[in-house]
């Protein structure tokens, strides 16, 4: 596949927990979310998983789930998984659709189908005890709402923007369903980006009236972690966001490169390691442990072999520069759709590639030998090289005669 283009970043009129997360990391990374074409990348398949159960989700938050029995309930939710995958799917990227014949076949696709149904009772009861709860308010004058659902707040002087999934009202307290787990050391409790998003959302809140003082994740397991949050921390919050703005619009006007702050902690499952040169000057073999097998290098040769009507190439490297010391380096079993799914043509010698997140299997005989991994794995070509009869142009391209 053809590198991406890096994005041209402009000056950004607000700040969104995303955003604000990806500021915090590297700004380069903040400029692709705001201002790159993301449909250049593939997508991870757990997150077009996570978006079907973040729709889901919303759906029961707007009435897609009127009072009815548990079991019907999951039915519902699961058939609006499934629509959902399948538009996702359509419009995914070539590589994505080369790898997975049909959306159900993405790994964990059933698991996250589950949990949505799960999270979708949950969703449910908190509308049915916001209902009964509200109910002689209903009428009432000036009555604030009972909850809000997926609603875009924004904080007095617009810098600040975000789109809680649940903030109920009457209990002053923020939700936001997550389909990831929590951190390793510590799976009963928050990330540190959870923690600060819930804090952002209760800022903005706030701001807007609403007294909240309290924020809950609700995990795909069903666990729920709640966090007491002061109108203090609140708005310390607030105001280091607004700080991280004002710091990314000060340096907007340079390339992508010079906003960009590789680390292995920085570009640990970053989009933009395909077509960030500053990853690549800086990347060496101790980041692997963080960031994964990527590498950058020539290729020196292509065979090519058919298992189980799938065609296969293996691509010998030479690498320069990536998480795998310099050397030699087989790409085992390819399909070669994965190289070729945006109508890229083959590698071949030449060619100067970047193979992404692939899986190294082994480099104890001085060979690096890396094997695709089927969620993850991307083949570049960074620089193509010409055919042999074309290198310098022909006899005719240079303005000679084509005969003797």
């Amino acid at each position: 596949m053809r590198i991406p283009d890096q994005p041209v970043a402009k000056a950004l009129k607000h700040l969104s927990p995303s955003l604000y997360e990806a500021v915090l990391a590297c700004k380069a990374r903040a400029a692709w979310i705001a201002f790159g074409n993301r449909t250049d990348v593939p997508q991870h398949p757990r997150a077009l998983l996570g978006t079907c159960v973040h729709s889901v989700v919303e759906s029961v938050q707007t009435g897609g789930l009127q009072p009815r029995d548990d079991e019907t309930r999951r039915a519902v939710a699961r058939e609006a998984f499934d629509r959902k995958a399948k538009d996702l799917y359509d419009r995914a990227h070539p590589l994505l659709r080369a790898k997975f014949p049909a959306p159900e076949r993405i790994p964990y696709y059933y698991l996250f189908r589950e949990r949505a149904a799960l999270l979708a009772l949950d969703a449910a009861a908190r509308q049915d005890t916001a209902r009964t709860a509200t109910a002689p308010l209903v009428r009432a004058a000036h009555a604030q709402p009972a909850a809000l659902v997926e609603t875009k707040l924004t904080s007095r002087d617009g810098l600040l923007v975000g789109r809680p999934d649940y903030v109920d009202v009457s209990a002053g307290e923020v939700v936001d369903y997550k389909t990831a787990a929590g951190p390793e050391d510590d799976p009963a409790g928050l990330l540190d980006s959870e923690a600060r998003q819930l804090r952002l959302y209760v800022h903005l809140a706030r701001e807007l009236g609403l007294k909240l003082t309290k924020g809950a994740v609700v995990r795909a397991n069903g666990r729920r972690v709640d966090l007491e949050i002061s109108e203090a921390d609140a708005a310390a919050e607030g105001e280091r966001a607004r700080v991280a703005l004002r710091a990314f619009n000060a340096h907007a006007s340079e390339d992508f490169e010079r906003l960009a702050t590789p680390s292995p902690q920085a570009c640990r499952y970053c989009p933009c390691i395909p077509f960030c040169d500053a990853f690549w000057q800086k990347a060496t073999p101790a980041w692997a442990d963080q960031c994964g097998t990527q590498v950058e290098g020539t290729v020196s040769g292509v065979s090519r072999a058919v298992v189980q009507k799938i065609p296969l190439i293996t691509v010998e490297l030479a690498i320069t520069r990536g998480t795998t010391m310099p050397g030699e380096a087989v790409v085992q079993q390819l399909p070669e759709r994965w190289a070729c799914g945006d109508g890229t043509p083959p590698p071949k010698a030449g060619d100067v590639v970047r193979v992404v997140n692939g899986r190294l299997v082994d480099d104890a005989e001085g060979v690096a030998v890396i094997r695709p991994d089927r969620l993850t794995t991307a083949f570049w070509t960074l620089h193509s090289a010409m055919p042999a009869n074309r290198e310098h142009g022909t006899n005719a391209e240079n303005g000679g005669s084509a005969g003797g």
